[in-house]
C-alpha cells in the first residue's frame, strides 16, 4: 500500500509511515503527574525532582526502546533529558542542569519501537 500527498505525489510505502512513527509521546509540566497531552501514556511516577517514570497505555514488544526528550526553558544549552531504564512497560526519564543536579522543568517525549 501507498500512502501520497493530496495532488497524488510523493508516494511513501505506508509501512515506512508505520516503522518510523512515533508509538507514544507526551507533553509534560515537570512538576506532577498529568500530562498537558499524550498518546498511548497513561500515567506518570514523580519519583523525586527531575525525575520520572512514564507507563505506557499499549505495552512495547521489548525493552530498550528509544526515546526522543526535549527541555523547554532550559537554564543553559547544556540542560539535557536522559532516559533510563527503558522497558516494555515503562521508561524513566531524568531531566539534568549543566552541573548534574536533577530539575523539574517542561519537557516533551517521544518513544519509537514495535507495540507488543
Amino acid at each position: 500500500n501507498i500512502l501520497k500527498d493530496a495532488s497524488g505525489n510523493n508516494s511513501v510505502a505506508l509501512s515506512t509511515v508505520a516503522e518510523g512513527s512515533a508509538k507514544a509521546w507526551c507533553s509534560y509540566d515537570g512538576s506532577g503527574t498529568t500530562f498537558a497531552d499524550s498518546f498511548n501514556m497513561t500515567s506518570a511516577t514523580d519519583n523525586g525532582t527531575g525525575n520520572f517514570t512514564i507507563n505506557y497505555t499499549n505495552n512495547f514488544s521489548s525493552n530498550g526502546t528509544q526515546s526522543s526528550t526535549s527541555s523547554v526553558f532550559a537554564v543553559s544549552s547544556q540542560d539535557r533529558t536522559h532516559q533510563y531504564g527503558a522497558m516494555s512497560t515503562s521508561t524513566i526519564l531524568m531531566v539534568l542542569m549543566q552541573g548534574g543536579s536533577l530539575i523539574d522543568i517542561v519537557g516533551y517525549g517521544a518513544v519509537f519501537g514495535d507495540l507488543a
